[in-house]
């Protein structure tokens, strides 16, 4: 699992920024902690939040890459 997710944080930012959002609705989102406005200390950390149960129903809208993600 450790080397899935080092190969999708390794992505080009390109592809990343395809599953960039804000948006807690979203089942599949990349987001960040960061924020200057709110933070005296800034701890940077960005995370894949996915839904993920009932497998079959969100498997499919995960990322396809890496090819071995799913």
């Amino acid at each position: 699992m450790l080397g899935v997710a080092n190969e999708f944080f390794s992505l080009p930012v390109e592809e990343k920024l395809k599953l960039y959002s804000d948006d807690p609705s979203k089942t599949v989102r990349l987001s960040t902690s960061f924020n200057v406005n709110k933070e005296k200390v800034h701890n940077w950390r960005d995370y894949l939040r996915l839904h993920c149960y009932p497998l079959d129903k969100y498997v499919p809208e995960w990322p396809p890459t890496p090819s071995s993600f799913k």
